[in-house]
């Protein structure tokens, strides 16, 4: 009898505990409307079944507009990653109702505009059902510099407009830190570093820097997604001992050369790259923006771009990766495995030299020399 008591007992403490949130912050559990908020998410330990396929797609945002975009699919949920420019609206949703994207969760990396300004759109959507809200900290949203109080002011308006529409819509809405995880169907979302940086003058160039960096695992995979950080925020990074490694990587603020350090390339030391840019994106973001890290990507990676490949998927199971796009390429199938790696025995397509975009010097250059070294042609550059 007196067993039964205390595992009675045990019991119950263990279903009270279980319920408690690991770092639950009564701020924002006050400021929200009814909206859930936590600083923190249960570290999810069981490891996601490899033969259950991670579906990661970049998403081509057109000739006229800007940002990122991307979809996360596993067993039957999906999780679209950032939400890029206004005028991006109408080929955005476009592209969910053309794919069958009806209902979804929404995960923002920073609150710049090119990645986060079409999530309310979609909210107010009725064909759309959002089933959470995942946002960075907006901690840091609070300008000291006068010069850049305008700008900023702009982004925690919009911050708080959706904080207040998923209040009244009832989506769950969780603020994301270091350490906290969750799933999308089978796969795991870690968050292994974000929200800690600020700059002396404190403009909105910081916030690039206060993007969250997150690692999923699915498929026999990893794939790493950085939003918009710099190489500051690379170099702690690597300090700090961080584990980056991936086999799908999509490089740092859009492949610019403020980001993908050839350190940090070598320590994320990916199978397959992309990144999102366009002939008529600002000029500091066009051609040359992207041809240096580009290039240090091909000397790990096969290298998309929604520029030159419209939307990309990449199909994961059981660590081989297929790879679809929409222009560009043309099937070519090559089987290379690493013993011990986390997953390098890849099938992928190979550019399609009909449909060859025209190229610097520079960045054919570089993609001959990667080819070279590698036996195999570069995904986009030829």
């Amino acid at each position: 009898m007196r067993n039964r008591v205390l595992l009675l007992s045990l019991l119950i403490i263990l279903a009270v505990t279980a319920a408690i949130p690991v770092r639950a912050s009564e701020k924002e559990k006050g400021t929200n409307k009814g909206t859930e908020t936590s600083e923190g998410q249960a570290v999810q330990t069981e490891e996601p079944d490899p033969s259950s396929a991670l579906k990661v797609t970049a998403i081509d945002f057109g000739d006229d507009g800007w940002g990122d975009g991307t979809m996360i699919e596993s067993a039957g949920e999906c999780m679209l990653m950032d939400t890029f420019m206004p005028e991006c609206e109408d080929e955005l949703k476009e592209f969910l109702i053309d794919n069958g994207y009806t209902e979804f969760s929404i995960y923002l990396s920073h609150y710049h505009a090119d990645h986060f300004c079409n999530i309310r759109p979609i909210m107010w959507d009725d064909r759309f059902k959002v089933t959470a809200v995942y946002l960075p900290d907006d901690g840091y949203l609070w300008p000291t510099d006068e010069d850049y109080g305008a700008e900023i002011g702009w982004f925690m308006s919009i911050d708080r407009g959706i904080r207040e529409l998923a209040a009244e819509k009832k989506i769950p809405l969780t603020v994301l830190h270091p350490g906290d995880s969750f799933r999308v169907g089978d796969a795991l979302v870690e968050i292994l570093y974000g929200t800690t940086y600020e700059n002396e003058d404190h403009n909105p160039a910081y916030i690039n820097n206060n993007s969250l960096v997150a690692r999923i695992t699915g498929g026999g995979i990893r794939y790493l997604t950085c939003g918009d950080i710099e190489e500051i925020i690379e170099k702690e990074i690597l300090e700090k001992g961080i584990d980056v490694s991936a086999d799908l990587y999509k490089m740092s603020h859009h492949g610019g050369p403020t980001s993908n350090s050839y350190k940090f390339l070598e320590a994320v030391n990916p199978s397959f790259a992309f990144f999102n840019s366009t002939e008529d994106s600002p000029d500091h973001f066009a051609r040359e923006w992207a041809s240096g890290p580009a290039a240090d990507m091909m000397d790990f990676a096969n290298v998309h771009s929604s520029r030159y490949n419209g939307n990309i998927t990449y199909t994961a199971r059981d660590g081989v990766i297929t790879v679809r796009a929409d222009r560009n390429v043309v099937p070519k199938i090559t089987t290379c495995k690493a013993p011990g790696s986390i997953g390098l025995c890849m099938v992928f397509q190979q550019f399609n030299d009909q449909q060859e975009p025209l190229e610097t010097e520079k960045m054919k250059a570089a993609a001959e020399a990667a080819a070279g070294k590698s036996g195999l042609l570069p995904a986009v550059y030829r």
